[in-house]
């Protein structure tokens, strides 16, 4: 079987290369002239079984803590013990021993478990467990751990974080940010009519034959011959991948050859959904339309407040093939129209110079492996590394989905946090406003009076029917504002706005490797494209 490690580094290994360079700028190091004083980052949720997953795998949550731990050196200057490291970037308002404080760091996902403990394994490499409350006075009287008799409490699990997410739920009003795709007719629209054009159907043509040769490895109750096509590309992909990871029966069957082949076919399939040419606002790209307006958003927030410094935000691969697109970056190199590694990371650190002037430096990392590189990549069809904040924000505007609002016209979405933006919602609040009831227009306590001129049985006709078009017409305007202010109070009761703790329990990591295949971070060769998948976590 192949060594996941060399296939892994092979493809980062080309990839790192492709970089347009800027002498003075880079991921590794800034000039003098230069500070960073926050930055969002944007990662792929790590290893899981397939779909649907539930879970995330013991190495999902090894690699997830080492990615975290690599952010904690660059950004606090900090290794997992604590101990200094030099790093250009460290961002002077964090806290100097790296211990958690409120409203430093941000972190957000979508209530789904995969990525809810992606993001908390990543938050346990940023911020370890650690002696520093014990040991610092001031720390330590922050957090009270003298009693009136005299005695000194230790901390539990050794000095565990536990640092402060923002769940999502489904109708929260942020929820569009990360999760752009769901509850998006117009994105669904435009994968469909991709999915009847010609280019998928030559392309499903000309792999039919290849996909129904894998009925000799996969197994039939997973993948019958009716679903061995080029629509199902992505999913059998991850089929094999994941098992290639975790199955040693399955993984045996497999070879380099195959695997490749595989993974580049799931490239092109997805590609196919997430970027066109001639249309570069195609609906299908309003996922990563949305997650480029939550990256504006943070780090505004960041340059206007001055924190938090560190924004944290975990999603899946589909919308960084959209963002791909958007940031142009499959000009600089072919790879980025590639599935990224478990636990990639798009980096946008806001730097400040000497005078006071903002700038954006995009950064990619392909993984969570010791050694894999940050490298950093012009983005917006430019040449330069750095971008100035005026020119990100432009070009921010022309792309992004900065609010609700826009989402919900873009998507002509019937999601409950739309009701509010609907017509009948509008008017059926300046109807309130201007002092009628609508519950009691609604349950038939208030009447509407018919005038002379009509016999009784006219009027009464009348009359009734135009009652009836009322009841309908306030009951769905009802219906509306009990809907959304439902779901209001259901998100406050949930704290999903405002986010919620989570703390996980200690687990055993062994001492793993991850073998995602990543097709497109190789020099490939373009064969197919796929479906819209039944599910990107």
């Amino acid at each position: 079987m192949l060594s996941s490690t060399s296939f892994a580094l092979f493809g980062l290994t080309l990839f790192a290369g492709s970089a347009v360079a800027d002498s003075d700028v880079s991921a590794s190091g800034l000039p003098d002239d230069y500070q960073c004083v926050g930055t969002f980052i944007f990662g792929r949720h790590n290893d899981r079984v397939t779909k649907p997953a539930k879970v995330l795998t013991t190495l999902g949550a090894k690699e997830q803590v080492a990615s975290g731990s690599f952010y904690r050196k660059r950004y606090f200057g900090l290794t997992e013990d604590g101990n200094e490291t030099s790093s250009d970037f460290r961002i002077d308002g964090l806290n100097d021993q790296g211990v958690f404080v409120y409203g430093e760091t941000y972190s957000q996902c979508p209530a789904k478990t995969v990525l809810e403990y992606s993001q908390l394994s990543f938050l346990q490499g940023l911020y370890p467990p650690t002696s520093a409350l014990d040991s610092n006075s001031t720390l330590s009287d922050e957090d009270d751990s003298a009693l009136s008799n005299g005695t000194e409490v230790s901390a539990p699990f050794d000095g565990y974080q536990y640092v402060f997410m923002d769940i999502q739920q489904e109708t929260s009003d942020e929820y569009f940010y990360i999760e752009g795709t769901e509850n998006c007719p117009t994105s669904d629209s435009a994968i469909e009519k991709w999915e009847t054009g010609d280019e998928f159907k030559k392309l499903n043509e000309s792999t039919f034959d290849f996909y129904q040769s894998l009925s000799q490895i996969l197994p039939e109750s997973k993948y019958p011959k009716s679903k061995l096509n080029f629509g199902n590309a992505m999913s059998i992909f991850d089929f094999m991948n994941v098992n290639y990871i975790h199955n040693k029966e399955l993984a045996s069957k497999y070879n380099e050859t195959l695997l490749r082949k595989v993974a580049v076919l799931a490239d092109k399939a997805q590609w196919g959904i997430s970027y066109d040419a001639s249309n570069t606002l195609n609906n299908f790209t309003i996922g990563g339309r949305a997650l480029l307006g939550a990256a504006y958003h943070y780090l505004n927030a960041t340059k206007i407040a001055g924190s938090p410094y560190i924004n944290y935000l975990i999603g899946s691969y589909n919308t960084m093939y959209q963002m791909s697109g958007l940031l142009q970056l499959n000009k600089v190199s072919d790879n980025f129209t590639g599935m990224p590694n478990y636990g990639a990371t798009y980096v946008f650190d806001l730097l400040k110079d000497k005078s006071s002037n903002y700038y954006v430096m995009f950064s990619f990392r392909n993984g969570t492996y010791d050694g894999v590189p940050l490298t950093t990549y012009p983005i917006f069809g430019t040449s330069d590394n750095l971008m100035k904040w005026s020119d990100f924000e432009d070009n921010i505007n022309k792309v992004a989905i900065k609010n609700l609002k826009q989402w919900c016209n873009s998507c002509e979405s019937e999601a409950s946090q739309c009701d509010q933006y609907s017509s009948a919602y509008t008017y059926g609040t300046k109807l309130e406003d201007d002092g009628v009831n609508l519950s009691s227009l609604a349950s038939g306590e208030t009447h509407v009076e018919s005038s002379g001129g009509l016999t009784n049985a006219g009027a009464g006709g009348i009359g009734a029917g135009v009652t009836i078009g009322v009841f309908l017409i306030i009951g769905a305007l009802g219906y509306l504002l009990y809907r959304h202010r439902k779901n209001s109070k259901t998100d406050n009761d949930e704290e999903a706005n405002a986010g919620r703790n989570i703390a996980l329990n200690e687990r055993t990591i062994t001492p793993v490797t991850s073998n995602t295949i990543s097709s497109g971070f190789v020099d490939q060769e373009k064969v197919s494209q796929s479906s819209k998948p039944e599910s990107t976590v």
